[in-house]
């Protein structure tokens, strides 16, 4: 992979590289964002421009060919290391922290530059916090660390203020279009429609690029803009779609994922009741939209809203996965059936 095959991402590689290229790139960034929009990708290429043997013309330009950079590919380099909060936690502790800091303060296999990924920074308690606080005042020689987050604002402000902060925005349907069609999407049609319902995060729409996935979301569709609406059917539509999925963050993704599609179909629903064209959803479901909204009004749709937002948040704090599904199904009967 190249900076070419990242689009969307060419300001903030401009800033980054400008400071790499004057020997001023600070030793840890917050890359602040939603989940899709190539914080972890953006990171993974500072790495290999960090680490590669050989280097290459332009802002953090890597070849991609030595052995350090086909490493960092794979995840496999000694000297970039990425540290995810355990499934089982809901914070990031002291204990899995400490590790990490035991490990940044090994020298180099090199002799040279190391890079580190925390994920999700934002789940920092303040013991965890405070402990990595020093590893920023002190940071070991070659250190770069990128700190991904949803929410910066959780962090302590003395993290903030000793960290650098690029942000990760949705990118226009355009660019997410022409991702598509870079990834093999051939098909203008699905292309527009996978960008409108992705509203701009590149790794949502590679995901909905699959047949399979965009008929799963038109399931959804019509049991949801169905009258009487079953939120049991609707929970086990969702819990299909995780059946064959092995692991707990793995599952937790696909059904992050499929709640953000939920709250472009809420933000539809409120745009088709003041009399406005909807703009993510697929053309075919603009009318079952409108009659719908004969029977809705803007407290309920904001209330379910809200509710997607609440499991969502949940769900990225360790809640089971069956049990928010079944939850968020109740709740939303009880919205679409008053």
């Amino acid at each position: 992979m190249q900076w070419s095959d990242l689009m969307g991402m060419e300001e903030a590689r401009k800033r980054l590289g400008k400071a790499s290229n004057s020997k001023k790139l600070g030793h840890a960034h917050i890359l602040a964002g939603p989940a899709g929009t190539g914080r972890r990708l953006f990171a993974t290429m500072v790495a290999r421009h960090l680490l590669c043997e050989i280097g290459g013309e332009g802002d953090l330009s890597s070849c991609g060919l030595c052995p350090s950079c086909k490493q960092v590919e794979s995840g496999t380099h000694p000297d970039f290391q990425t540290w995810i909060k355990p499934e089982e936690d809901k914070e990031f502790k002291i204990e899995f922290m400490r590790r990490m800091i035991e490990s940044a303060q090994f020298k180099s296999t090199s002799g040279g530059a190391k890079a580190f990924i925390l994920e999700p920074a934002d789940s920092f308690n303040e013991e965890s916090s405070n402990c990595f606080l020093k590893t920023l005042e002190e940071p070991p020689p070659g250190m770069w660390i990128a700190l991904l987050c949803e929410n910066p604002e959780n962090l302590l402000p003395t993290i903030r203020s000793r960290c650098q902060m690029i942000r990760f925005h949705p990118l226009p349907v355009a660019t997410v279009s022409q991702i598509l069609e870079a990834n093999g999407l051939a098909e203008a049609s699905a292309r527009l429609e996978i960008a409108r319902l992705s509203e701009g995060l590149p790794g949502l729409a590679v995901i909905l690029s699959e047949p399979s996935r965009r008929a799963l979301w038109h399931d959804f569709l019509k049991i949801l803009l169905s009258k009487p609406f079953k939120g049991t059917v609707w929970a086990d539509l969702l819990k299909g779609a995780i059946e064959d999925v092995t692991g707990g963050p793995a599952q937790r993704s696909i059904v992050r994922s499929i709640l953000r599609l939920h709250m472009g179909l809420w933000g539809d629903l409120l745009r088709v009741l003041h009399g406005l064209d909807p703009h993510v959803q697929p053309e075919s479901a603009t009318r079952p939209m409108r009659e719908l909204t004969q029977s809705l009004d803007a407290r309920r749709i904001s209330g379910m809203a809200e509710a997607t937002m609440i499991a969502d948040d949940r769900l990225k704090w360790g809640a089971l996965v069956p049990l928010a599904i079944e939850a968020l199904g109740d709740t939303l009967e009880d919205f679409l059936n008053q």
